[in-house]
């Protein structure tokens, strides 16, 4: 081991973000001394002279990251005679595989605590740090994927010789005609590479080529991996990129194709393909979160305000403890130690570990800070029961659940205390994303607000959640008999007690989940137990709430979610309506597929004949009026699709309303009975949706979310039928603020008091939106459920709204909706704030959040008090998230079919 500088002591920073050990100057000093740093080995011995009989625990710091523990604790009869009156005092460490890359590293040590302990050694005396450069055998593996919307991606990967391992982190130097341009670390998230190659999936890059480089002539880059120079599979690679003049030019023509939309649209998709786009990918989430963290605090004050907190409640931080990797344990105390809210106790309860270097770190811990409580369980009881002993000693005003290896944003508590007070909620939570042994963060889960429908589908709630003492109480302690999902089955009850005013979610990743080899956090297969103590959850929760149901368990691609298959009896009419013009083909299609495979559903089928013109849709007609199941009404006007449903509901007193475009094709049985099902379970659900496919089996519809790319979009357009999704969201029957009419199913009472569909301002597009949004603000809810699967063949009878005669309605419409909607368009409460609103549903996060928050980024308001709403209807659940407001107009994706606008159907 090649030691290159040293640092003393008085010299070395202490580190702020999480997992990293925060110095204590009041601590007890080590004494020990290095015998020997070479290769990859620290050997040595240290004491804690103030209390010599238990042996040391010392911190391994590398890079600044807390990486791992050793403990002093081996013979070393030189030292006793030393007369330190104790022999069990010598430690040896070997530096783990991961930095054996031939890049240079730095190593400390520190107490228990985190105070420095610089040993002296043979190179000299009280050395804080060690520099070291060290090499295994490893080839790379790598590839260069090429220009993706304006940025270079690739990934690498460093396999251990040895043992076959692949790590990321690979640094990779780039360059042009070979001349050095920039250095990237390949640690950005690819789950694409971790399921091909069993590999680390911190393992993407994406480099953004520099202004100078934009010269509109070919030019060479070249990826190399570091140190070796090693060059990656299709590179070198010649790429031509627009100039910057040409760039600007780009710009300037997009902004005036958006304002000339008639004459400029095809020109405009062409031209924004050439530049980057100015957001993050999901995939660059570690370089976004280091920018985004750094001003959650500043975020939190602009939404919640500057209150100092002088009377600031005691917050009991709840951890059962319970053979933790000791470094991972550390860390999680240095997080809570951390923060910038000083009213807390933490309260460890050790069930039965029996493990003595954990219960001296935890007797250490709390010597050194008088906030930290410890409790130790005679017997092993489990995750619940240690958490109730905690529970029943906390005298905060409110509780935070906390596992024993994860670590807390530094503002974390204080943030939600701060949101607390600001909303009056009872249960606050936040969101959440993952950290690996390299203190790299992944995969976040940017989560809606309070979504009691998506909660019997998953636990979307998790981590951070912080609850009012009374609310806990109320809703009892935590049952063992649910381990596994103790923490679902908790949020069910707590929730059953609240309202929906009194549940508020903060969008700020505020927790950072372990990545550990039996962790849920790395696998859900890990814990399979996990998702039957779930099923069981669910099941209690809805017989607490007498509605009968079965519960099942689904394991999809490594998530468990979960389907409630309800059990209502007999189920009320259904009306279902059909509008059609001629292409008579696909219209006999849809009707006979209703006709042959539905059942379980009184219905009748309403078939709105918008002034077809062909012999065949004649003959068709009169045919299929001669059934008693259906009949024909004919409307000789102007295609409007919200005037032809309003007709045809005048016609019918079914109590359901199905809205169905007529290139829709069902397959399963029970397609009507789910929908109907759904909206029986909850009697303020006025709106149904349901999962439309591509003929080629794609996701063409599985929700729609407000405000991005203008009005509205689709969820995971294009994604693979059975797909989960971000997060499992296009396999979970959840709340959303709107579905598309091309299947929707509407409680014909709801239809009727929010005046139906809008003939006058939306005939064609947006209309389905329009509906939606009117039902959540009389008080209904609208819900989408991935269990009722049909083909939709998208707007084969009108063509698309960028048909030169359709663009001049299809721009009415749209800023019709701008002007009764433009104060809820950018908040869409089930679309987290963190997600850009320009494109890229659930695959761009937003720059705004990068910066530090202004004044003009447009905060929600904050809704704190229910309204009146009729009996049948809980408080509105169309507050706004808190998220910068976009006012860019309209822009639409290309890399799948579509029609322009949701109200296409």
């Amino acid at each position: 081991m090649a030691k290159t500088r040293t640092k003393s002591p008085a010299e070395t920073p202490a580190p702020a973000r999480p997992g990293k050990a925060a110095a204590a100057p009041s601590a007890p000093a080590v004494v020990g001394f290095i015998d020997r740093m070479e290769d990859d080995v620290i050997e040595g011995w240290a004491v804690d002279p103030a209390n010599a009989k238990t042996p040391a625990t010392l911190r391994v710091m590398i890079d600044g990251h807390l990486v791992d523990t050793v403990v002093c604790d081996l013979l070393r009869q030189d030292v006793e005679a030393r007369r330190l009156g104790v022999a069990k005092v010598g430690f040896f460490y070997r530096i783990p595989e991961r930095f054996q890359d031939g890049m240079r590293h730095v190593l400390a040590l520190s107490t228990l605590t985190g105070a420095p302990a610089a040993l002296p050694s043979r190179a000299g005396t009280g050395l804080a740090e060690w520099h070291f450069c060290l090499r295994n055998p490893t080839r790379i593996e790598g590839v260069v994927d090429g220009l993706v919307e304006g940025l270079i991606r690739g990934w690498a990967l460093r396999v251990n010789e040895r043992d076959g391992s692949r790590h990321g982190g690979v640094p990779i130097l780039v360059t042009c005609n070979g001349r050095p341009l920039t250095q990237l670390t390949a640690d950005q998230f690819r789950p694409d590479v971790a399921e091909t190659f069993g590999a680390d999936p911190a393992a993407g890059f994406a480099f953004s080529p520099p202004p100078e480089l934009r010269l509109g002539r070919p030019i060479t880059l070249s990826f190399r991996a570091l140190p070796d120079g090693v060059e990656l599979l299709n590179s070198p690679m010649t790429v031509e990129l627009p100039s910057s003049r040409g760039a600007d030019r780009i710009q300037a023509l997009t902004a005036q194709t958006d304002e000339l939309f008639r004459i400029a649209l095809k020109l405009r998709q062409e031209l924004k393909s050439l530049v980057a786009p100015p957001t993050y990918e999901l995939g660059d989430y570690p370089n976004w979160a280091t920018r985004a963290l750094a001003h959650a605090r500043d975020r939190a004050i602009a939404r919640y305000g500057a209150d100092a907190l002088a009377d600031a409640p005691l917050v009991s931080i709840v951890c059962p403890v319970f053979r933790p990797r000791l470094a991972d344990f550390l860390a999680a105390v240095d997080s809570v130690r951390a923060q910038t809210y000083a009213n807390w106790e933490l309260l460890l309860v050790d069930d039965a570990s029996g493990d003595a270097d954990l219960t001296a770190a935890i007797t250490g811990l709390a010597r050194a800070d008088a906030r930290i409580r410890p409790f130790v369980q005679r017997r092993n009881g489990g995750i619940s029961r240690a958490t109730n002993h905690a529970l029943a000693d906390a005298r905060g005003d409110f509780v935070a659940f906390f596992d024993h290896d994860d670590l807390l944003e530094p503002a974390a508590i204080e943030i939600l205390v701060r949101a607390a007070r600001r909303t009056g909620a009872k249960l606050l939570y936040s969101d959440e994303d993952k950290i690996d042994a390299g203190g790299r963060f992944s995969e976040p889960h940017l989560k809606p607000d309070w979504n009691p429908r998506l909660l019997l589908s998953i636990n979307y709630i998790c981590h951070l959640v912080l609850a009012a003492r009374d609310a806990v109480a109320a809703a009892g302690p935590l049952d063992p008999a649910m381990d596994g999902a103790q923490d679902h089955d908790f949020l069910l009850r707590l929730t059953e007690r609240l309202e929906p005013t009194q549940i508020h979610h903060v969008p700020e990743v505020l927790y950072h989940w372990r990545k550990s080899a039996n962790s849920t956090a790395v696998s859900r297969a890990a814990k399979p137990h996990a998702a039957d103590a779930g099923e069981r959850a669910i099941d209690a929760h809805l017989r607490r709430r007498a509605l009968p149901a079965r519960v099942e368990s689904r394991f999809t691609e490594g998530v468990h979610t979960y389907r409630v298959l309800w059990r209502f009896g007999r189920a009320p009419r259904v009306a279902i309506i059909i509008p059609f013009k001629d292409h008579i083909d696909i219209t006999r299609l849809c009707v006979e597929r209703i006709l042959a495979v539905t059942e379980g559903v009184e219905y009748e089928i309403l078939l709105v004949d918008n002034w077809s013109e062909s012999a065949e849709a004649q003959e068709f007609c009169a045919t299929i009026a001669n059934d008693p199941r259906m009949r024909v009404l004919r409307v000789e006007e102007p295609f409007n699709y919200s005037r032809l449903n309003n007709l045809a509901v005048a016609e019918t007193a079914a109590p359901f309303l199905l809205f169905l475009n007529n290139d829709v094709i069902v397959s399963q049985p029970d397609w009507l009975r789910v929908l109907t099902d759904e909206a029986r379970a909850d009697a303020r659900v006025g709106a149904v949706g349901a999962k439309l496919l591509y003929p080629n089996g794609s996701v063409q519809h599985a929700g729609v979310v407000l405000g991005v790319g203008g009005i509205a979009d689709h969820i995971h357009r294009g994604l693979p039928g059975a797909a989960p999704g971000y997060v499992a969201r296009a396999i979970c029957a959840q709340e959303l603020s709107a579905v598309t009419a091309a299947c929707m199913l509407v409680r014909a009472e709801a239809f009727r008091a929010v005046g139906g569909f809008d003939a006058a301002e939306l005939p064609v597009a947006f209309n389905d939106v329009d509906l939606c949004l009117k039902l959540r603000r009389a008080g209904w809810a609208v819900v989408w459920t991935p269990d009722v699967v049909a083909e939709h063949r998208e707007s084969m009878s009108r063509g698309s709204d960028h048909q030169e005669a359709n663009i001049a309605r299809f721009l009415a419409e749209e800023y019709a909706m701008r002007a009764r909607w433009d104060d809820v368009l950018p908040f869409d409460p089930f679309y987290n704030a963190q997600f850009s609103r320009e494109s890229g549903i659930y695959r761009e996060l937003a720059a705004s959040y990068t910066e530090a928050p202004m004044a003009e980024m447009g905060f929600a308001p904050i809704v704190t008090t229910a309204v009146d709403l009729p009996e049948h209807a809980v408080p509105p659940t169309i507050s706004k998230p808190h998220v910068p407001r976009t006012t860019k107009p309209a822009s639409f994706r290309t890399d799948v079919p579509r029609a322009a606008a949701l109200g296409d159907h």
